[in-house]
């Protein structure tokens, strides 16, 4: 299938590209200014124009096929005109407005399935809403313009609505911007590469070498970015250690670590301490031990699943009996906050595998749970495989997922933060819950944007937050560890200016 995209304003092409893209991620898609004298077969000539007037918005869009047929939709908005909306919203309005309409339209002629987030096709759904929260909406406002001017479902406009609203409390003021950061670690270390993973994980098993010249430059930028935020009196609100799997560490090792965590980073002010332990095979008494002696108050223990069969399809070198242990040891040890993960659309599950998942976690009274819905990533082994793990049915994810809520809802767990991938499955949404008063003040924090965080280690990403527009600035560590230590001293000194030119930045 091809796609001819023309648009006026013509600048507004790449809004149609991106509507169109995500619904037919296969076929071709050109930019043109100037209609096709011929169109190929199984080609489609796609126009959108957008009248701006000083009575509001018209969006008018027409398909065209090679076959001559011809379908079009109008739409009109007038609610840019209200006066809680600014000058700049008026090109935001005109992009959303255009995406509506085209993904009506094509939804029709192509009798494509709904989706329930409509036009919303980024990571962070949520900051649609803590931008009009910003402009004084209130919650009641939003819920129906989610649905008119973005399509969404009824339930992703209220679950959306909910976890924004949860988040509030949590996000800093422009005149806090500069003050409260968090600091992420990641460990790009794991026993063996998970079926699914993308994340930037090398196995111990073939790169055991590449482990103690990596910890030595990890000491290095802990010290150097350490020093840049006691001597600037930053404070730090989160400090989260990711990977990869941080347990992958010997236990001296993380206990250095968490030594030189603490003494340059970890103040009274510090709130959040956690540690991905994430697989169990990598979790021991003595490695618990450490990371409660060293003040960690937060701690990932991540199934995926509670089915043996799936965990050994996906690569994963530990038993359903290896999570209950390990999580019984973390209690009798003192953690009272632990988060769980699961997957929905693994392997070979269905919704009876994930009951069982479910049931068993239930038993365990995890204070956070986090709900992956799979999402296929290019650099993962399961692209791979397809053909020999296919994926499960999307509308079997969407019951599964509804499973999970109310297991949660039963737990007294509430949504909290949520976030969505491209190539997700069923077009729906990951979600993170928690009981009252134990919500990860860096999940909200970095999935929202709104507080800087340095990031250390392989494969992370500092998000450099320049309020009160909250523009993003980003600064990438190598994934590669050996490139990572080789290049630290030059990676420590790009950091230290960047993060000196946003300090010294013009504020509110």
């Amino acid at each position: 299938m091809v796609f001819y995209l023309m648009c006026s304003p013509s600048y507004y092409q790449g809004n149609l590209k991106e509507i169109v893209f995500n619904l037919f991620n296969k076929g071709e898609i050109f930019l043109v200014e100037e209609e096709p004298s011929l169109l190929k077969e199984n080609s489609y000539l796609l126009r959108g124009t957008i009248k701006e007037e000083p009575t509001g918005i018209t969006v008018e869009v027409q398909l065209k096929s090679w076959q001559g047929s011809i379908w079009q939709h109008r739409e009109e908005d007038q609610e840019i005109l209200d006066h809680r909306y600014s000058a700049e919203d008026w090109e935001r309005r005109c992009r959303e407005k255009l995406r509506l309409v085209v993904l009506k339209l094509l939804e029709e002629v192509f009798s494509l399935p709904k989706r329930p987030w409509g036009i919303l096709l980024g990571v962070r759904p949520t900051k649609v809403i803590h931008r009009l929260l910003d402009k004084g909406f209130t919650g009641e406002e939003i819920l129906p313009k989610l649905k008119e001017n973005y399509g969404l479902e009824d339930n992703k406009a209220e679950l959306v609505t909910r976890v924004a609203k949860a988040q509030r409390k949590f996000l800093l003021k422009p005149q806090e911007a500069k003050k409260k950061i968090a600091i992420y670690v990641g460990i790009p270390f794991c026993p063996t590469r998970c079926l699914y993973c993308s994340f930037p994980a090398y196995s111990l098993e073939k790169n055991k070498n590449l482990l103690s010249p990596f910890f030595q430059a990890l000491l290095r930028e802990v010290e150097a970015l350490g020093a840049f935020v006691q001597g600037n009196q930053l404070e730090i609100e989160s400090v989260y250690l990711g990977g990869g799997t941080p347990t992958s560490l010997t236990v001296e090792q993380l206990d250095i670590l968490l030594n030189q965590l603490n003494e340059h980073f970890h103040a009274r002010k510090t709130l959040e301490f956690t540690v991905e332990a994430g697989r169990p095979d990598t979790i021991t008494e003595e490695k618990l031990q450490v990371m409660f002696r060293q003040g960690v108050n937060r701690l990932s223990i991540n199934p995926q699943s509670m089915n043996n069969q799936t965990l050994e399809i996906i690569g994963r070198r530990h038993t359903v009996a290896d999570v209950y242990r390990s999580f019984q040891q973390a209690r009798e040890i003192g953690f009272n906050l632990i988060n769980m993960d699961i997957i929905l659309g693994l392997p070979g599950e269905g919704l009876k595998e994930v009951q069982n998942t479910m049931e068993q976690i239930k038993e365990l009274q995890p204070e956070n749970l986090t709900c992956h819905t799979m999402a296929l990533k290019r650099a993962s082994l399961l692209k791979e495989k397809l053909k020999d793990h296919p994926f499960t049915a999307e509308s079997d994810v969407e019951k599964m997922l509804a499973v999970v809520n109310k297991y949660a809802e039963n737990l007294g767990l509430s949504p909290y933060y949520l976030y969505r991938q491209r190539y997700i499955l069923g077009n729906l949404e990951n979600i993170g819950y928690a009981s009252p008063g134990t919500e990860c003040i860096y999940n909200i924090q970095m999935m929202e944007e709104r507080q800087t965080v340095i990031a250390l280690g392989g494969g992370s990403v500092s998000k450099i937050i320049y309020p009160p527009q909250w523009q993003v600035e980003r600064f990438f560590n190598p994934k590669d560890p050996k490139t990572y230590g080789e290049q630290i001293e030059e990676i420590i000194k790009k950091k230290l200016e960047l993060l000196g030119l946003w300090l010294t930045s013009p504020g509110e």
